[in-house]
């Protein structure tokens, strides 16, 4: 393989040191120094199923082995290769005896959440369930509290806001799903972990038969360790003394954006004073981006109070400087990134060599508007599209069940909104309404098929009522759905928020139908589910889904107050770096292009002659960027609206 030197000095490495942690800033070609070293090692002797490498996706190790496989052949297959859950299940399934696992099954995600959500309707009384943290959220309180090795109460304590009684209810439906596990020999992902530590850390015995095993352990993405891998690793490799396997870690302190889940920062940040015996050496030369994007990135480090201790070069020079670009309105940010996109389409660029970023799936709702009405293909990466989510297809379908009687879909869906109204009932209303003829009246008809809910008829008479106003009809909507929708979701103010955005969106349009036809009859199709990756679809991502990708443009939206860093991150200092961190990933995917974009529109800020001071005077990660860094652009207010058409002039056809 051809190694530069920094990789060279870190794949070769025969230094006094028993374990190594390589430093590897983004770009810099951390597997490709991964695979160096194996090969360096199996070269020098050792034998390739003394090898453990542990990565964090089944994708990563396969590819890596393919790799491996390309150099050196079927050696490869000896080496054992996988996610952390991998390797721990297949130790125990061959000494099952020993971790107490002999008739235990696994379960996925979705037979996990089903069970909680199971006993958490056996635990909790009818009048207790509306506002209650639903399945997935409490088997992710019991996951992070398990990866950050606290005890359950103690996490919910340290990370959580719930009331006394909340927590008491958690603890008590986390008691009720380990026992039922239990009875059921089930195994969740995390048992698999925290069992195979148990296992160890109470045998001595055991931990230094398996530890035996290997003579070097490589980790992939080691900024994503939790405290439960740490205790793997430090069990498996001694690391306070020189005996065990040999650590080679490979991971970046600056993209280590994972601590929601249970990553621990300091694994990387502080690992020689954590492992006896142990050196850093640095990757700092990029492959993937010019100059002046470093350039940047660099500087949003150097700005920390924290040593990140590195300064990323670029193996192919010079380029072109980033643009900064500020918006009054997040609509103007929308349509100027939408407009952007289709004039390099059109000068011959393919949609799949652009990026957005987002830093959540809310932040990307308004440019969905924008791509959508442009009919940009795009392909949303670590959320919820707008169009797919269940609220908003719930207010859509009132809609057109309000436009047509004959909509079967439309109205079994919006009459399932309603409480007391199930299949049967729905199925028995829907097959009156298809009887109708056209000049009779669907309010009356609903009033002989379901007599007592004018909740039912009221919210199609408004929708009749505002058709030529859509925007007007869609506010109405949603205020006459929101107590029948808040009791069938969970964080409804969000949601609540999506549905406020579909109104403004409606603003464009000059009649409901024409609304409707646009966002539901014929969309473009977003979904990640229904594109291939040889498609050629624009990437709409969330920055926690963006490690290891790139593009040659990327748009970073709404840089701003209050979202870099967020605002609930403020006042906690571990918190508010983890945001640089973020920033710094997101920065550091562009390969080519660097266009970073923020709207004055928030009411967190106010918009002063093309800088942004914060309300609250919170801190503002780019507040002091140097002008030579990037190209600073201002585009005023001017939000496009839908204008006259040359079809207008059939509007007098009788």
């Amino acid at each position: 393989m051809n190694l530069n030197a920094e990789q060279t000095a870190a794949a070769h490495y025969t230094g006094p040191a028993r374990h190594l942690l390589i430093l590897a800033g983004a770009g810099t070609g951390k597997t490709r120094t991964i695979i160096g070293r194996i090969l360096y090692l199996i070269r020098s002797g050792v034998p390739a199923e003394r090898l453990l490498m542990l990565t964090f996706t089944r994708r990563a190790a396969k590819e890596m082995l393919a790799r491996l496989n390309h150099e050196v052949g079927g050696v490869s297959e000896k080496i054992t290769a996988g996610t952390f859950h991998h390797f721990c299940l297949q130790v125990m399934r061959r000494i099952p005896k020993a971790f107490g696992v002999e008739d235990r099954n696994v379960i996925d995600r979705d037979d996990a959440e089903s069970l909680i959500q199971l006993l958490r309707g056996e635990l909790l009384k009818k009048g207790e369930k509306k506002d209650f943290p639903k399945g997935a959220a409490l088997l992710n309180t019991i996951s992070y509290a398990k990866n950050f090795c606290l005890a359950l109460p103690d996490y919910l304590n340290r990370f959580t806001e719930y009331d006394e009684t909340t927590m008491e209810r958690i603890i008590q439906i986390a008691t009720q799903y380990e026992q039922r596990k239990t009875e059921r020999h089930y195994l969740d992902y995390d048992d698999i972990l925290h069992l195979f530590v148990q296992g160890l850390e109470n045998n001595d015995k055991l931990r230094e038969r398996i530890a035996g095993l290997y003579q070097h352990i490589l980790v992939d993405e080691m900024q994503d360790t939790n405290p439960l891998q740490w205790r793997i690793l430090a069990a498996l490799s001694s690391t306070q003394s020189d005996s065990g396997a040999q650590l080679f870690c490979v991971g970046d302190d600056a993209q280590s954006i994972y601590a929601f889940r249970g990553a621990d920062f300091r694994n990387v940040h502080e690992f020689e004073s954590r492992v006896h015996n142990s050196t850093t050496l640095k990757l700092q030369e990029n492959y993937r981006s010019t100059q002046e994007i470093l350039d940047i990135a660099n500087w949003l480090l150097k700005q920390s109070p924290l040593q990140y201790d590195k300064e990323l070069h670029a193996h192919r020079g010079r380029g072109l400087k980033p643009r900064l670009i500020d918006f009054e309105s997040k609509f103007d940010e929308a349509d100027w990134i939408a407009t952007d996109l289709q004039q390099r389409h059109d000068n011959g660029a393919r949609w799949s060599e652009h990026m957005v970023l987002v830093r959540s799936g809310w932040a990307a709702k308004t440019l969905e508007g924008a791509l959508i009405d442009r009919q940009i293909p795009y392909k949303f990466v670590g959320g919820t599209s707008l169009l797919e989510a269940a609220h908003v297809k719930d207010l859509l379908s009132l809609c057109r069940a309000a436009l047509s009687a004959y909509d079967e879909l439309a109205w079994i869906r919006y009459l399932k909104c309603w409480p007391k109204i199930g299949d049967a009932t729905a199925a028995k209303v829907v097959q009156g309404l298809l009887q109708l003829q056209p000049a009779d009246n669907p309010l009356d008809a609903l009033a002989d098929l379901l007599p007592r809910r004018d909740d039912v008829r009221q919210g199609i008479a408004v929708i009749q009522q505002y058709r030529g106003e859509p925007h007007t009809a869609l506010k109405m909507g949603t205020e006459h759905l929101t107590k029948a929708l808040s009791q069938r979701y969970d964080r409804w103010e969000s949601r609540a928020a999506d549905l406020r955005l579909l109104a403004s969106l409606a603003h464009r349009y000059k009649d409901l139908l024409g609304f409707v036809e646009a966002y539901t009859l014929d969309p473009v199709s977003n979904s990640e589910a229904e594109q291939s990756e040889q498609e050629d679809t624009l990437t709409l991502i969330t920055v926690h889904s963006a490690k290891g990708t790139e593009a040659p443009v990327c748009y970073c939206l709404g840089v701003q107050p209050g979202v870099y860093p967020h605002l609930r991150s403020l006042g906690d200092k571990d918190a508010e770096e983890e945001e640089r961190r973020v920033l710094y990933v997101a920065l550091t995917r562009a390969q080519n292009e660097l266009i970073i974009t923020r709207a004055g529109d928030d009411n967190r800020t106010l918009f002063h002659g093309g800088s942004f001071v914060h309300a609250q005077g919170s801190p503002y990660f780019l507040e002091y960027l140097p002008g030579p860094l990037v190209e600073y652009e201002h585009h005023g207010y001017g939000q496009a609206m839908a204008g006259g058409s040359v079809l207008d002039e059939l509007l007098d056809f009788d």
